[in-house]
């Protein structure tokens, strides 16, 4: 292999091991907005008057927003990085 193709590779291991930790660090944001947004909830919830079912299903409800919403991220993300990948490939194979 030449040192350019080399140099490519590493420059790529780099920028994965980066978005790895930035994937980390968004995940972890991501977990204390939850948490806050939860305090907030309990807040509201102490301010009005709603039965417990009720507000156990408010909480289920969201819940499985937030589940969708992750896996539209995460395959949306999927298809990005499958298709960078790809795209890297072809350049690699063009020069």
């Amino acid at each position: 292999m030449n040192k350019k193709y080399r140099k490519n590779i590493e420059k790529q291991k780099d920028i994965q091991e980066k978005i790895e930790e930035l994937k980390l660090k968004q995940e972890m944001l991501k977990e204390e907005q939850v948490e806050m947004e939860n305090t907030h909830v309990l807040k509201e919830y102490r301010s009005i008057d709603i039965s417990i079912d009720d507000f156990l299903e408010m909480m289920r409800n969201y819940k499985k927003e937030e589940k969708q919403e992750k896996r539209k991220l995460q395959e949306m993300t999927h298809i990005k990085n499958h298709n960078n990948m790809e795209e890297n490939h072809e350049n690699q194979i063009e020069k």
